[in-house]
């Protein structure tokens, strides 16, 4: 029962990195494109105040951006996740099997 709830945290954290970082990208996108293009980003399908190419240039970017921040977050707070597990073990237990050849 301890395991699932380790888990269920772990993968809680994880997925609140990839929400900061996906938030983090779009605001920085959102100012970049700002400063660009000197327009705010197309915030709705149906915005017709933008042409069809800047709606997909923005869409690209964004998507482009964010599943990366996303993906790179994610696997950070993976790495780290079993750093700090190991440092609860044992030092024995932690530096792994002794006896295995290499």
């Amino acid at each position: 029962m301890f395991d699932k709830a380790k888990g269920r945290s772990g993968r809680a954290l994880k997925e609140a990195a990839g929400l900061v970082a996906v938030w983090v990208v779009h605001r920085v996108l959102q100012l970049g494109w700002r400063q660009v293009t000197g327009k705010e980003p197309p915030m709705a399908p149906d915005d017709r105040e933008s042409s069809l190419g800047m709606s997909m240039a923005w869409t690209a970017l964004l998507g482009a951006f964010a599943v990366t921040a996303r993906m790179i977050a994610i696997r950070y707070v993976s790495i780290l996740l079993p750093r700090a597990q190991r440092q609860d073990l044992p030092e024995s237990a932690a530096e792994g099997p002794q006896d295995l050849p290499i």
